[in-house]
């Protein structure tokens, strides 16, 4: 087996996204907020928990705890695309994207380097949420709960919506090169689309919602438990792939902006050559 050493410009440009990360403290306190509301809603969960059936339960039936880790998984994966907004447009904000395209000439690894790292950040975050959390509802709800393959996939879920949404949220941070121009976005879809879907439902086309990137995010989350009536969610196996097709759209636009345009250059996005 042959292994290959990675490049040392990425590796380099790696490291230089790590340290940015994790060295500014609104990013440590995020996290620590994701983390904090996701395992005591786990908590609540563990504590409350009656002894039924989970498989295909809504949270509503499952009190308060389903309710609560419901709403915590939620916000992670929301947050996670304002993460993203937020940690790529900041880079135009205080000029230091011109500064690192300096020393990682290489637009395609730059841009990569900076995706790569904040899926990576987001992963982890909500993934140490479901290990603690859904670890203390297996030791401490033991035998009142009937754990099965729904509800990893649930989990894994969240985390693939998380990853998604933090490439989505970098990738309009590059387009936009402004964090509060791309975090508007991220929320303002977030709030506007479920509007579409009331809208598209009282005209009797609610389907065609299916292809939305909240649509297919809360049909990439809940693990196929969606009623059969609610038609403008996508289904859980077609979710995952349009919710992967956005997130991949994003990051395209994002390279083929970024590689057009000057790292100084903080206006908008804009249909034209190189600068």
């Amino acid at each position: 087996m042959i292994l290959t050493a990675v490049p040392e410009p990425v590796v380099r440009a790696a490291n230089s996204e790590v340290r940015k990360v994790i060295s500014v403290k609104a990013y440590a306190v995020l996290a620590a907020v994701v983390a904090a509301a996701g395992i005591a809603a786990f908590a609540v969960l563990a504590f409350t928990a009656e002894p039924i059936e989970w498989a295909g339960v809504v949270p509503e039936s499952l009190g308060v705890g389903g309710i609560a880790v419901a709403a915590a998984l939620g916000l992670a994966v929301v947050l996670a695309g304002i993460f993203g907004a937020e940690a790529t447009g900041a880079e135009y904000r205080y000029g230091t994207l011109a500064a690192g395209s300096l020393f990682t000439p290489d637009r395609n690894v730059l841009l990569g380097a900076k995706l790569a790292v904040t899926a990576a950040f987001s992963l982890a975050t909500v993934l140490v949420v479901e290990v603690v959390g859904f670890g203390l509802v297996l030791l401490v709800a033991r035998g009142k709960i009937t754990v099965g393959g729904q509800h990893l996939a649930v989990l894994a879920g969240v985390a693939l919506a998380v990853v998604c949404w933090s490439v989505i949220g970098a990738a309009l941070g590059f387009l936009l090169r402004n964090p509060g121009r791309a975090v508007t976005v991220v929320v303002g879809l977030l709030i506007a689309e479920p509007l579409l879907w009331l809208i598209a439902n009282a005209l009797g086309i609610p389907a065609v919602c299916t292809v939305l990137p909240v649509s297919a995010t809360v049909g990439s989350i809940t693990g196929g438990v969606i009623p059969e009536n609610v038609a403008f969610i996508a289904p859980t196996p077609a979710a995952i792939v349009l919710l992967l097709l956005w997130a991949t759209a994003a990051g395209t636009a994002a390279w083929w902006d970024f590689t057009r345009r000057e790292p100084a250059d903080t206006s908008a996005l804009r249909f034209g050559g190189r600068n």
